[in-house]
Order: structure tokens, then C-alpha cells, then sequence
């Protein structure tokens, strides 16, 4: 799973204002902020989630609240790109939908000539692609363009985009 420490920003999403499409979940691997999981069963209420697989249809990014662990204490986070949730942490996860705006800090891959941001087999970060999506390739982040977020006295770059369904 990925390491490097990002943000995510829900820029516009239905989410927002649909609370269906907000669910809970619990993966057995270290999650982030705007990681792309595949929701499997469902026990008491809470999914079980796994890194993203070519071929699903029941895709969610990951958004919980900013908080962060140290020495055993929760606390508010002061740079969201420490935030991880260690395996078994119930997160929050939104089902993204077509024009969907998001942002990421990090994306990995090289951004030269992206056109896309697209999961890959068996984990949950995205990376750049020059591809055209085709019929049957899922979820895809079509990028829009560049930004910034401001964490305290650092602007950090972001990439934009908007979800689509191939």
C-alpha cells in the first residue's frame, strides 16, 4: 500500500449533500485520506474494505476526519498529511459519482503528459496516466489542472480532477 503521506480535498461532491453515499468501513491495511478502496461485505453495519481491484463496481475514497495518533492520544491534526488510519480503524468513505470534484498532494507516478489519474490492481493510490480510458475500465480522476493548499505557512501543490466512469 502507499506510504507517502498526501491530502485530499473533496473539492465539489455529491457526498456533500447525498448522506446515502457516505458509508463506514474497515480495511486490514493502513489507510489515507483520498485512498481508492473496493467495499466488500457488510457486518454490523460497516464494510469491509480492501485495496481497489480492476473490475469493481463498488468503489469508495477515503475521508475521515482530520485526526491524528500520537502517544495513544487523538488529536486534532496541524498537517493533515500526517493523517493515517492504522488497519482496523473505522474511516469514512464517500462513493464517488460522475463530475465529482477532488484534489490530491501527491499522486504517484510521473504527471508528464497525464491526462488521467487511475487506480491500480491491488492498491489504493492513484497514478498519473496518458491513456484514454476505454469502455470497462472504471473509475477514473480525468485531470482538470493544478492548485494549491496552504498548510500552515506552505503552499503545497495539488492536482485536480474530476471522477469519471469508463
Amino acid at each position: 500500500m502507499a506510504t507517502t503521506n498526501q491530502i485530499f480535498i473533496p473539492r465539489s461532491i455529491a457526498a456533500d449533500n447525498i448522506d446515502s453515499l457516505v458509508k463506514t468501513g474497515v480495511a486490514e491495511v493502513t489507510l489515507r485520506n483520498g485512498d481508492i478502496v473496493v467495499l466488500g461485505e457488510k457486518t454490523d453495519g460497516v464494510y469491509a474494505l480492501t485495496p481497489y481491484a480492476t473490475g469493481a463496481t463498488n468503489i469508495g475514497i477515503v475521508y475521515n476526519a482530520d485526526v491524528e495518533n500520537i502517544e495513544g492520544y487523538r488529536i486534532g491534526a496541524s498537517d493533515p498529511r500526517k493523517i493515517t488510519f492504522p488497519a482496523g480503524t473505522p474511516v469514512n468513505v464517500f462513493i464517488p459519482q460522475p463530475w465529482d470534484e477532488v484534489a490530491y498532494t501527491v499522486v504517484a507516478g510521473t504527471s508528464t503528459g497525464a491526462t488521467y489519474l487511475v487506480p491500480t490492481d491491488g492498491e489504493t493510490e492513484l497514478t498519473y496516466s496518458d491513456d484514454t480510458p476505454t469502455a470497462g475500465d472504471g473509475f477514473v480522476v480525468k485531470i482538470t489542472g493544478t492548485g494549491f493548499v496552504s498548510v500552515g505557512g506552505e503552499r503545497v501543490a495539488t492536482v485536480e480532477g474530476k471522477v469519471e466512469f469508463a
